[in-house]
């Protein structure tokens, strides 16, 4: 999609909208924690890292927000989803060179292979956390039918990619404050209990205090 509607943009990176300025500061993050990986030798995590910036990220978040500027002919948002995919493509070569060579070939004005192309900059990744409400926001709708209140690129973003029109947004949002006040409640509760945080191996309690604060913002989000 990003290759059909970006036919001809030249790769520049433009933090225009919030989307950009998001996806821009994610492939830094991602591309310090692949370096730090492959410097380790462990490539499983790296993998993973990848997946879910490809997939999650790129696919499902940030080329859904940026398709109607793309395809509306945007200039801005079409040379910064080239640049984006490039940034993509380098820090997925090391996984899975023959597929990322492939799709190098099909970007506009390639001056080498890609296997031959420098290394990236990382960048800033002070915005990595820019979609976090929303992400929240979609999670709630996805689960409930309650809308969030957000307003101006978020809510610009939330309706490009969960598309609430399509859906049922007519949940409870009095019944899903409910029952998240339950779930703070009881996470709470675990975590005041010394014998849970001091004998539940380390992950399980992590994972308890990290539903918490989920739970604490998704409450947030639709009571505000």
């Amino acid at each position: 999609m990003i290759l059909q509607a970006s036919e001809g943009a030249a790769p520049k990176e433009s933090h225009r909208t919030l989307e950009e300025r998001w996806i821009l500061a994610r492939l830094a993050q991602t591309q310090r924690e692949v370096e730090r990986f492959l410097g380790e030798f462990d490539f499983s995590h790296m993998v993973d890292e990848l997946y879910h910036l490809t997939f999650d990220d790129f696919c499902d978040w940030y080329a859904e927000a940026v398709k109607g500027r793309l395809y509306d002919g945007d200039e801005d948002a079409r040379a910064t989803a080239v640049a984006a995919l490039e940034r993509l493509l380098k820090l997925l070569h090391p996984a899975m060179p023959h597929v990322t060579e492939e799709i190098w070939s099909n970007l506009p004005a390639r001056e080498s292979r890609l296997i031959v192309a420098p290394w990236p900059e990382a960048g800033d990744d002070t915005e990595a956390g820019a979609l976090n409400e929303v992400q929240e926001a979609a999670v709630v709708f996805r689960r409930s039918g309650v809308l969030a209140k957000l307003e101006g690129e978020e809510r610009r973003i939330f309706d490009a990619v969960v598309k609430p029109a399509e859906g049922a947004g007519d949940g409870n949002a009095a019944a899903e404050m409910e029952r998240l006040q339950r779930e703070i409640s009881r996470a709470e509760g675990m975590l005041a209990n010394d014998r849970f945080t001091q004998n539940a191996p380390a992950d399980v309690v992590e994972a308890e205090r990290e539903k918490l604060a989920r739970y604490r913002r998704e409450l947030d989000a639709i009571s505000r």
